[in-house]
């Protein structure tokens, strides 16, 4: 099937619109709306080929129109905001084949926006929770890659997932050149089923590391590919806990796109099959999470409560290295910006303190997030200077870290600060004008 060039010719004729059918529906919201507006057919026409951009107020109706949530729009750019909905592949080996070629392709000419819908996103993690038991026979026998470039692959990828976690922006490229290797030699020929075990296993962590990487930069659709790679590579690995995990990192990925309800279906699936202690209490606290964004206090309560109980049962010889650096620094951070979202903040501001005081120094871009939250829960206290203070501190820290998501956390908090008058907060808007503009 050929590929539509724009998300929203995609969208259109996944739904059988015609342009008019679409300028008609737009306009119908309008009227609702109390509006009056002139789409039709050419102004359809000229999104879709690039002429023009949609005002915010036509961008607005189209989110309606395609039951996307507003926040989604502020989150993401136009296209990138519109929804795609494409069949997840098979758990087979020919279907984790795809997956993977799937993130090797030059995105020049294909689809920049998000390619797994709601349904489509549950349906890839119900569909992994149902297979993964049975593991599938791997049709694969005959001719050995070398040993030794296996071996090497093994180590490298351990090295540059490590330097991954820190500021070296060069790590990128150096991970998508031995993932690509990795690709290809699962997809150019025959080997013994443990040598397919083991460069699926490879794979799976750099299709990983991968994902975290695009995300950090706000490239959710690569993100969200590299992710749904990991989860199909790990399963062809034997590598239960590493799928749960980056199923759960698409969870934790709807989450901050307004998603959370998506979220909990997903990590519900994910959950059901872990290995072990520390995988599960990873997927709890983004559990709760999503349920303090839904303003579910009860969920929210059990699923920490759960993590923590999951922690304290973490056996480090068991403990997979995808969720090794798990701690209660996390725990206790995240159960904060829950307590933010239900609108506790002193209960808040204790967690963070805590999570922060125990969090590893070297994990730069974790530490911008919490502080983030630490400045947030201030400001709820009404205490300028210390908002202020902590503001700065993860400005700087995101800065540093060159994570585009912790950036722009960092600097929608000084944006939500304008209204303020008090000299810390002028004085924060000056030299996060500075620092910014350098």
């Amino acid at each position: 099937m050929e590929l539509d060039r724009h998300p929203l010719a995609h969208l259109r004729r996944h739904h059988h619109w015609s342009m008019n059918d679409l300028a008609r529906l737009l306009r119908d919201q309008a009227r609702r709306r109390g509006l009056r507006s002139g789409i039709d057919r050419n102004r359809i026409w000229l999104w879709e080929t690039g002429g023009t951009t949609p005002s915010e107020e036509s961008q607005s109706l189209l989110a309606e129109v395609f039951d996307v949530p507003a926040t989604a729009i502020g989150h993401l750019r136009w296209p990138d905001w519109l929804p795609a909905f494409e069949q997840p592949v098979p758990f087979s080996p020919l279907g984790s084949r795809a997956a993977l070629r799937e993130v090797q392709v030059i995105r020049m000419d294909r689809r920049s926006f998000l390619v797994l819908g709601s349904s489509t996103l549950i349906e890839v993690a119900a569909d992994w929770a149902r297979i993964e038991p049975r593991h599938l026979s791997q049709a694969l026998g005959g001719q050995n890659i070398d040993e030794e470039l296996l071996t090497w692959l093994e180590l490298r990828s351990g090295e540059l997932r490590s330097f991954a976690a820190g500021p070296h922006p060069q790590v990128s490229g150096l991970i998508d050149a031995h993932l690509n290797t990795t690709i290809d030699l699962i997809t150019q020929g025959r080997y013994t089923s443990a040598t397919g075990r083991r460069l699926h296993g490879v794979a799976a962590g750099l299709a990983h590391c991968a994902a975290w990487l695009r995300f950090d930069a706000d490239r959710h659709a690569d993100a969200q590919r590299h992710w749904q790679a990991a989860v199909h590579a790990a399963h062809q690995a034997g590598d239960r806990d590493l799928a749960a995990v980056a199923l759960s990192d698409l969870a934790y990925q709807a989450t901050w796109l307004s998603r959370p309800a998506d979220a909990i279906r997903v990590l519900e699936h994910a959950r059901s099959r872990t290995r072990t202690a520390a995988a599960r209490s990873l997927l709890d606290v983004r559990s709760a999470r999503a349920c303090a964004v839904l303003q579910d206090r009860h969920g929210t309560q059990r699923a920490l409560a759960s993590a923590e109980t999951e922690l304290e049962r973490m056996n480090p010889h068991d403990t997979p290295p995808v969720v090794s650096w798990m701690s209660m620094a996390d725990v206790n951070a995240d159960a904060g910006r829950c307590w933010l979202d239900l609108g506790d903040p002193g209960r808040a501001g204790t967690a963070i303190d805590s999570g922060l005081s125990e969090l590893d120094p070297r994990r730069s871009r974790t530490k911008a997030v919490f502080l983030t939250y630490r400045a947030e829960g201030s400001l709820h206290g009404r205490d300028a200077f210390a908002a202020a203070a902590d503001a700065r501190a993860a400005l700087d820290t995101a800065l540093d870290s060159g994570a585009a998501r912790c950036i722009d956390l960092a600097s929608a908090l000084i944006r939500r600060l304008d209204d303020r008058i008090e000299r810390p907060m002028i004085e924060l808007r000056e030299y996060a004008r500075e620092r910014l503009a350098g």
